[in-house]
């Protein structure tokens, strides 16, 4: 199977931007392709990669989301403030783009899409390559399985199945993240979860979060055993009754 690297385009050019700051050519900064380029050079020389994809976020990317969840990521303050730095952004954003073309790395931006979906899609429906995904988007756990491998830039760490992954403080296994998210919600994308019921409290309820993969029935039903002993409890009233 040929290996291929997934790449969230704006979320590797964002860490580039900010991180290099001091990185300039004849007065304009190049902190973000310096960055972006030297990245994906060291991801084919050490990982023998066939192929490269980077995906960008595409116009109105949140948009689809906010149409059925209208808080959707509504808590979030912009990094860029100046239109000094928004300028260089964009001019280093296209600058990245022309370059990958020049180096024949594919690349793909569509209205309406964030980069992660287009991630989503394309490993849902490549079964036969190996895939890494190089992206510090918590929510690409989920996409990690047999031939799925995710880099997490944050961490400087490159995520396996059956991996144990650190998340607000707590480890749990890989494959139960998005399960953890579905019940406890996501701060960072401003999605609520269960009322009272945090996630230290789920992993102390239902500790085999840590040990395989489990499913939302696992979980109630474990709680409707705790239910049995505790029927004055909040959180597990409001889980058991969403």
């Amino acid at each position: 199977m040929s290996n291929v690297l997934l790449v969230d385009g704006d979320n590797l050019l964002t860490i580039g931007f900010f991180a290099l700051k001091n990185h300039f050519h004849k007065g304009e900064h190049i902190g973000g392709i310096y960055h972006f380029i030297n990245t994906i050079r060291f991801f084919i020389e050490k990982h023998h990669l066939d192929k490269v994809v980077v995906f960008w976020d595409g116009e109105n990317g949140s948009q689809t989301r906010r149409s059925f969840y209208h808080q959707y990521k509504q808590n979030r303050r912009e990094r860029i403030r100046t239109e000094e730095e928004l300028n260089s952004y964009s001019r280093e954003r296209n600058r990245i783009k022309q370059y990958l073309e020049d180096l024949y790395v594919r690349q793909g931006e569509y209205e309406n899409c964030e980069s992660d979906d287009s991630i989503a899609y394309y490993v849902q429906n490549s079964p036969n390559e190996n895939k890494i995904i190089y992206s510090g988007d918590g929510d690409l756990t989920q996409l990690v399985c047999e031939n799925t491998r995710l880099y997490n830039p944050s961490h400087s760490k490159m995520y396996h199945h059956n991996d144990m992954f650190v998340y607000k403080d707590e480890e749990i296994l890989i494959q139960n993240i998005k399960l953890v998210k579905m019940i406890c919600g996501d701060s960072s994308d401003n999605i609520a979860g269960i009322k009272s019921l945090g996630i230290s409290k789920l992993v102390t309820a239902v500790p085999e979060l840590k040990e395989r993969e489990l499913t939302l029935d696992y979980i109630k039903e474990k709680y409707n055993l705790l239910f049995e002993n505790d029927k004055n409890n909040k959180s597990i009233k409001n889980l058991l009754t969403g």
